[in-house]
């Protein structure tokens, strides 16, 4: 049956491609003109055999009542091969006022005309590139026109869905004490947290971005994300149920890195306690450069080499003695100078102890030299920040939920809950 089919599709095209027949690519075309021709026609045709969400005279309503059917209605869905009617049951419950299509449900589709695949092809294009892009490149791909407000209607609703399963998720750890189960039994695991900006109609509001990753028995680096635009306290319980599903809890060691931030500093001890906390590298670096630029001027070559000598000291763990040589230079300066060294020898004194940089390096650690800061690059910056990009909160909150979604290699388990139809 398979080779007939095959046959008599091959009799369709047979004199279309016959003018091109050494051109690979234009009998490519052919055929998916024909494919696509073919499948809007098969799609329409199933969908009319079908009961379409018709379940009797009578169903259950949310209110407790009865809703009654009442007709088959026409809806009209922008399919990936183009556009199919189909004819839904609809019922209709005369106590509340409530009016469902069971079938539209069922089968996955929201308030927007796009059937499960489109949509889901609309946003996982809309992971990297802007709604204006993705609408583009979908009708390349396709040969389908979906406008840009459509794209962005999806991708709203499907990041909303993405949030709100994980918050409940966490809920419910929190009211059942239900710890998430590791998904692996990594030897060691690095949990790195840090905070980037993104324009919002508003202003400018942090994003806050985790990066968990280890090494698989293979030697391969494994990561997973979180990034929410979130309270400190809320964001570090969602790392932490992330960390618990990477083997947080089964991990011979588990090393934290981040910046020293108060909020950091905060969460680590919260549910990291036991960790080695380690500052960023990348990090303790900026804060030399920016004291040495004061002190120095921006760009010289006296800055590069100051800067080189106090790095030097912090690489080998000489902390003691270059808080020292800081406290000296401050009692040299006046102004600007001043306050930027005792900013300076307050940073390094206040995380002396996460920045035994010699010792980390022995013990194999990596010490995280633009990990956390390429985390948030990755994340929120690709997506986020790109140019001229200025955000509602729904829209910057989705759009960064599908994307740590898709990053996470979760995809198809969010779109197996049928998240445009919640």
């Amino acid at each position: 049956m398979y080779e007939r089919i095959l046959t008599e599709l091959e009799g369709l095209i047979e004199q279309e491609v016959g003018n091109f027949s050494r051109d690979l690519g234009k009998m490519e075309d052919a055929v998916k003109s024909l494919m696509s021709s073919l499948g809007q026609g098969l799609l329409q045709r199933l969908v009319e055999r079908g009961a379409n969400g018709y379940e009797g005279s009578s169903i259950a309503c949310s209110c407790a009542e009865s809703m009654k059917f009442v007709q088959h209605r026409k809806r009209n869905i922008h399919t990936i091969f183009g556009w199919i009617t189909i004819r839904r049951a609809y019922y209709h419950c005369a106590s509340c006022g409530r009016g469902i299509s069971p079938y539209d449900k069922d089968s996955g589709l929201g308030s927007e005309q796009l059937s499960p695949a489109l949509a889901q092809a609309c946003c996982l294009l809309a992971v990297d590139d802007s709604f204006q892009e993705v609408s583009r490149k979908i009708e390349h791909l396709f040969g389908q026109r979906v406008c840009d407000d459509t794209v962005k209607e999806v991708v709203h609703k499907a990041g909303s869905q993405a949030l709100a399963q994980a918050d409940e998720q966490l809920d419910s750890f929190l009211i059942d004490k239900d710890i998430p189960c590791a998904e692996t039994k990594p030897e060691k695991l690095y949990v790195a947290v840090d905070g980037t900006t993104v324009h919002e109609s508003d202003g400018w509001h942090e994003a806050k971005v985790g990066c968990i990753w280890w090494e698989d028995e293979q030697l391969d680096e494994q990561k997973r994300y979180v990034g929410r635009f979130d309270n400190s306290e809320n964001f570090g319980w969602h790392v932490w149920a992330e960390a618990c599903k990477c083997g947080f809890r089964e991990a011979k060691e588990v090393v934290y890195i981040g910046d020293g931030a108060a909020w950091i500093r905060s969460e680590q001890q919260r549910h990291f306690a036991k960790a080695t906390f380690i500052i960023d590298w990348f990090h303790a670096s900026e804060h030399v450069w920016d004291c040495g630029k004061t002190l120095r001027g921006e760009g010289t070559e006296a800055t590069r080499k100051w800067v080189a000598e106090r790095l030097s000291l912090l690489w080998d763990g000489w902390t003691k003695k270059l808080l020292d040589d800081l406290k000296k230079q401050y009692k040299q300066h006046r102004g600007a100078k001043r306050e930027a060294l005792a900013d300076l020898i307050r940073y390094i004194g206040t995380n002396e102890e996460q920045m035994r940089y010699d010792a980390f390096r022995k013990k194999g650690y990596k010490i995280g030299s633009g990990a956390v800061e390429g985390a948030c690059k990755h994340v929120v910056g690709k997506r986020l920040k790109q140019s001229g990009m200025i955000w509602s909160r729904e829209g910057s909150a989705a759009t960064l939920a599908l994307r740590i979604v898709w990053l996470n290699g979760k995809w198809d388990q969010l779109w197996k809950t049928k998240p445009l139809a919640a």
